[in-house]
């Protein structure tokens, strides 16, 4: 069970890393004074604090916990990855909120410092907090938690998995694949790959 836990994490941060990398992508492209694809923009702000905020943070912080209990030496840093999961929320909530309103008609499309600013750093903030799940914590998981541990708290169905969340995923890639938006970076530039459906 911890193998099948982890691998459904480890696949989470590939969603949210891709989804990251193309709306800096996207916020790229408006630097160099190109309109982004706002509604884009809100959708993927959108997935990004309600999929991680409802299913994946609040398991992860409980198996942060139970880690804790198993081995005290990581308290110190499961408390600041329990504290990113907060900040995150708050930061991509503002974001969402931004591109919302943009893509609805209800603010000024011009992308203001502040928010280029908020943006860049949400996304340095969850790219160094994915690197350090997957490169320390989850190792740790897998070390000291116990066969009991993952059945109680993994319980008998996949508590990361969530038909509507799933459903607005895979809309969301067709969407993007669909339309080469990964592959934007501003209207004279394209990159090499799509960063979610690998295609280049």
């Amino acid at each position: 069970m911890s193998t099948a836990i982890l691998k459904r994490l480890h696949d989470d941060h590939h969603h949210y890393d891709g989804l990251l990398c193309i709306a800096e992508r996207q916020l790229h492209g408006a630097q160099c004074g190109d309109t982004p694809d706002f509604a884009l923009l809100r959708d993927i702000f959108h997935y990004m604090n309600h999929h991680p905020d409802r299913l994946h943070h609040p398991f992860e912080d409980r198996l942060f916990e139970r880690l804790a209990e198993r081995h005290p030496d990581d308290e110190a840093s499961l408390t600041i990855l329990h504290e990113q999961h907060r900040r995150m929320a708050i930061y991509g909530r503002e974001l969402y909120e931004t591109f919302r309103a943009i893509s609805e008609g209800d603010a000024d499309p011009e992308l203001d410092l502040n928010t280029l600013n908020l943006a860049q750093a949400y996304s340095e903030l969850y790219h160094a907090h994915l690197r350090c799940e997957e490169t320390r914590i989850f190792p740790q998981l897998a070390q000291w938690l116990t066969i009991e541990d993952w059945q109680e708290l993994g319980g008998a169905e996949d508590p990361l998995t969530d038909a509507e969340e799933d459903k607005e995923f895979q809309a969301l890639r067709e969407r993007i694949g669909t339309n080469h938006t990964g592959l934007w970076l501003s209207e004279e530039e394209r990159a090499i790959y799509c960063p979610l459906c690998q295609a280049s």
